[in-house]
């Protein structure tokens, strides 16, 4: 059966492979202002993988992260709570970084993803 440390794993190889693709091909697939904040992402407890989605950078990141003891009454975790820290901190951090993060959660069966705002 496939691991969390299994989909890390092969999520840390695809980065890989992509950011080498680009390299090669003079295209930053995954630039080095977004593999800092994947990377530094990843390092927080809870955080399965984190990278640049599709073709391109500098316009998204994604984290998949497994949802920590509720915070807010609920109304979000720990480990979220944490990514929203961190992405914060570097937009303070980096003036020519911008994240605006936009939460999609996956729901309980049949809802789909239901997005929400970190509300910073």
């Amino acid at each position: 059966a496939l691991t969390l440390l299994d989909l890390r794993m092969t999520f840390l190889e695809c980065r890989q492979n992509l950011k080498g693709m680009g390299k090669s091909a003079g295209v930053p697939i995954e630039p080095e202002e977004q593999s800092k904040l994947a990377d530094a992402t990843m390092k927080l407890p809870g955080v399965v993988a984190a990278g640049v989605p599709g073709a391109g950078g500098y316009d998204a990141l994604f984290v998949i992260y497994v949802k920590g003891p509720a915070t807010e009454e609920g109304r979000s975790d720990h480990v979220r709570d944490e990514i929203g820290k961190l992405w914060r901190d570097m937009n303070e951090e980096n003036e020519g970084t911008t994240v605006c993060p936009l939460s999609v959660r996956a729901a309980g069966s049949g809802d789909g993803l239901i997005m929400s705002d970190l509300e910073w």
